[in-house]
């Protein structure tokens, strides 16, 4: 009986171990290892995908700055040349009104060079005798008395210097009026100064400031007429290829590119050598520039 019941031990216990092998020798969890690696190295191309997709983008972006940084400073040297030719025009400008100033600074103490001119005009002429003893016969006259003769010199006196600094103080304060910012009022000043005696010894400069002040004021056309006055009423004056250069830039600033190359080259082939023909070919230089 023992012997029975030690073999029927020995059977259940080995009936109970067959399902164990199976749970022990199951080595699926290598390939679920391998399932689960998978899963993991796909996403991990995904995510390097991604980055790469974000770095394109990245990339795209500073290209397109790149571009407009350059667009900008091809700009600023396009802004920076015009500032150039602007400050090599204003210094032409302070240039012309040292120019302007020189000779009332020199005229007005010479005094007796223009007493000197005026006696030897008076001793060549013979008109300018009879306008001295007219002047002075009122006094000589016997009904009048020596307080009369007195009172007659003074305004015998008056009349003489007005001709002679008339021009000129009214060049000089047309001038200033431009200079401080008064347009209107040195347009009104230089438009009579021209209308008075448009022959004179100012006359040429008073109409190229006229001009000036037209084109500070926005007046395009009367600007236009004032520096083309310049040109055919005073073609000997030294403001004639200023006054080309300004209708040049006037031209320019109107995008007339066609009209504005005639008159700088007009001022480079005329008046070579000169501070306006300098600026002439700095304004076509940059008008290429555009071209191109």
């Amino acid at each position: 009986m023992k012997a029975r019941l030690i073999m029927l031990l020995c059977v259940c216990s080995a009936v109970n171990a067959d399902p164990l092998p199976p749970v022990v020798d199951n080595s699926m969890y290598p390939a679920s290892e391998a399932n689960t690696v998978k899963p993991s190295s796909t996403n991990a191309l995904y995510e390097m995908m991604g980055r790469l997709e974000q770095l394109q983008a990245e990339m795209q972006q500073l290209t397109g700055k790149v571009e407009e940084q350059a667009n900008l400073i091809a700009e600023m040297k396009k802004s920076q040349s015009t500032m150039y030719s602007d400050f090599d025009e204003r210094m032409q400008g302070l240039e012309k009104k040292a120019e302007g100033v020189k000779p009332a600074t020199v005229e007005s103490p010479q005094t007796q060079g223009e007493a000197v001119a005026s006696e030897a005009k008076a001793a060549e002429t013979p008109v300018a005798a009879p306008a001295v003893p007219e002047v002075k016969q009122t006094p000589v006259q016997k009904t009048d008395t020596v307080q009369v003769s007195g009172e007659a010199s003074a305004p015998a006196n008056a009349p003489r210097l007005p001709p002679v600094g008339d021009d000129k103080q009214q060049y000089q304060q047309a001038y200033e009026a431009l200079r401080n910012g008064h347009n209107a009022q040195a347009i009104a000043e230089f438009n009579a100064l021209l209308g008075k005696n448009p022959k004179g010894e100012y006359a040429n400069n008073a109409q190229y400031w006229l001009g000036e002040a037209y084109r500070v004021n926005q007046d395009i056309d009367s600007a236009r007429k004032a520096f083309n006055s310049v040109i055919e009423n005073y073609p000997g004056s030294s403001k004639v290829p200023d006054a080309l250069l300004k209708l040049g830039t006037i031209e320019v600033e109107q995008k007339n590119p066609v009209k504005a190359r005639e008159y700088l080259t007009r001022v480079t082939t005329d008046f070579p050598g000169s501070t306006a023909a300098r600026l002439a070919t700095k304004k076509l230089l940059l008008l290429e520039d555009v071209k191109q």
